[in-house]
């Protein structure tokens, strides 16, 4: 996996913002520098894997059904339901056979001794599986998930919501998923998180899943002059209510270059903290040669969770900031400017969930008829469209800076299911898209990506942007933050956060240099407690 460690190269090479006085600003991308990988980097494995499992039947995954629709033409927003969420069966763990061991830690450590169960969980044509547990894992426990039926293990790493919520990773390509868990001796077994949820997915992966992807995209891996930006694109899968869907979205630079984890997607896709803290991001998901085939989804790197930072409704834009730090390595510029109409465009992205695709079209620079306020374009034949999965994806302009995020489409009506019809371009019927705008959105969520405030201000007591959908908080002293974990996305890197005194009922993990320290001469803040 590329990371990005080192910025202090990026003023050698990077362009800065630029705006001219009364003209709005504008950033070009840049790649992450990023080391090659380790060659001593060892695949994840389990525990003890030749521990007996424990098995359980769960309830048939099945395609909820669906009422007909209309044939003739509409335009809907392209996001894809491919599964739903059901309450776990009751005390799973405390039905799975223990055993004790003594075993080689993960990361190479000297040998350790605990308790370690294999819990395997198979649901009826399922194509893919995930698991929400409850409770925050103590110091030394250990959680992977595998497949029993092959050699993939994907090491689960918490990050609990508010309630102690989380979910490992997504298993797919399987009807059965295991999960490893090992307590050391150390720790009181009775502090072991419960599985609560589970995720039943029915779709979404390569190459037999409904509805099935369009034989007009275009693979990106065939156009060199994407090289780059396709590196900063994700596939993204994230919980909404009772279901999981699936969208595209982005990385986003900023001035400084400090490679911050910003996130770009759509509003429709992300407008709950629940479905960003359970997002996650799958990169690389694209082909190696020409129309090559794509790798397995276990296989590519991936993120998972992410704090809502900001969104605009209207112009159908959320900005999000990633838990972890992103695999992809390639930053999107961008142009708060009007998009003049006639202007070339194009958009890398996940139509129908699978693999990469590149997009090419004319921005028409008038509205839709989506509901919102949005640029239309116009797809012409021969050069890709968009489908279910596309959503969120960055309308890009001829200098690759972003403009719009993916947010409508149109169709050729609904199946006898209720799926959209999702459409070719022809020679006499092109296929029109609507673009969220960033130059209206681009007042709220300038301040994480625009001259950020540095020193960024935190005060709990103010009332902060309600869902996050305003612009009163800005990190400034006049319009802080309320919460430090916002304020730790906002500040530049090497910058400082500035807080308020006063107990801030937050836990986070900070991996970027930062300085957090007290606002004003006297006053406690705590973290981490009510």
């Amino acid at each position: 996996m590329r990371r990005c460690w080192f910025t202090w190269l990026v003023a050698l090479w990077m362009s800065l913002a630029t705006a001219q006085e009364g003209e709005a600003p504008y950033l070009d991308g840049a790649m992450c520098p990023a080391p090659p990988m380790n060659p001593s980097t060892k695949p994840p494995t389990l525990i003890a894997p030749l521990a007996k499992p424990t098995r359980i039947t769960l309830p048939r995954t099945q395609a909820p059904p669906q009422s007909g629709g209309a044939t003739g033409e509409s335009t809907v927003q392209p996001k894809l339901r491919v599964g739903y969420i059901l309450e776990a069966p009751p005390y799973l763990l405390g039905r799975a056979q223990w055993q004790w061991v003594q075993a080689t830690s993960p990361d190479g450590a000297p040998s350790m001794s605990g308790w370690v169960a294999h819990l395997e969980l198979r649901s009826e044509h399922a194509v893919g599986l995930r698991l929400q547990l409850h409770g925050r894992p103590q110091p030394g426990m250990v959680f992977n998930i595998y497949d029993p039926h092959g050699t993939v293990v994907l090491p689960a790493q918490a990050h609990p919501d508010e309630e102690g919520k989380w979910w490992a990773p997504t298993l797919w390509h399987s009807d059965t998923i295991g999960l490893e868990v090992f307590v050391p001796e150390t720790v009181d077994p009775q502090q072991l998180p419960e599985i609560v949820a589970i995720g039943y997915l029915y779709a979404g992966i390569e190459p037999d899943f409904t509805p099935a992807e369009l034989g007009c995209h275009l693979d990106v891996t065939c156009y060199p002059a994407y090289n780059d930006f396709k590196q900063g694109v994700a596939r993204i899968l994230f919980p909404e209510g009772d279901g999981w869907f699936l969208c595209t979205g982005q990385l986003l630079n900023r001035t400084g270059g400090d490679f911050a984890p910003i996130f770009m997607t759509a509003q429709h896709c992300i407008s709950t903290q629940a479905s960003a803290h359970g997002m996650e991001a799958y990169w690389f998901y694209q082909t190696a040669t020409c129309n090559g085939t794509p790798p397995n989804l276990n296989s590519v790197p991936r993120t998972t969770g992410a704090l809502l930072l900001k969104q605009h409704v209207n112009s159908d834009w959320t900005l999000l900031g990633l838990y972890e730090r992103p695999a992809g390595f390639y930053y999107f510029g961008w142009d708060s400017n009007s998009w003049a109409s006639g202007s070339s465009g194009s958009a890398v992205h996940h139509p129908g969930g699978t693999f990469k695709r590149v997009t090419f079209f004319t921005a028409d620079g008038t509205a839709t008829d989506c509901g919102r306020q949005l640029w239309s374009s116009q797809v012409f034949l021969g050069n890709g469209t968009i489908e279910g999965g596309s959503s969120g994806s960055a309308g890009l302009d001829s200098n690759f800076r972003v403009r719009g995020t993916c947010s409508c489409a149109e169709t050729a009506g609904n199946d006898p299911n209720g799926n959209p019809i999702w459409k070719c371009p022809t020679s006499d019927d092109q296929v029109w898209v609507g673009w969220g705008r960033m130059d209206l959105a681009y007042p709220t969520i300038r301040w994480y990506i625009y001259n950020m405030a540095n020193p960024t201000y935190v005060d709990r007591a103010v009332s902060g942007d309600p869902n996050n959908a305003g612009d009163s908080e800005r990190g400034t002293a006049a319009n802080p933050f309320n919460t430090v974990y916002e304020g730790t996305f906002c500040v530049p890197r090497g910058g400082t956060v500035r807080i308020r005194p006063g107990n801030y009922n937050e836990r986070f993990r900070v991996w970027r240099p930062m300085r957090l320290e007290r606002d004003g001469a006297s006053g406690v803040v705590v973290i981490g407690r009510p």
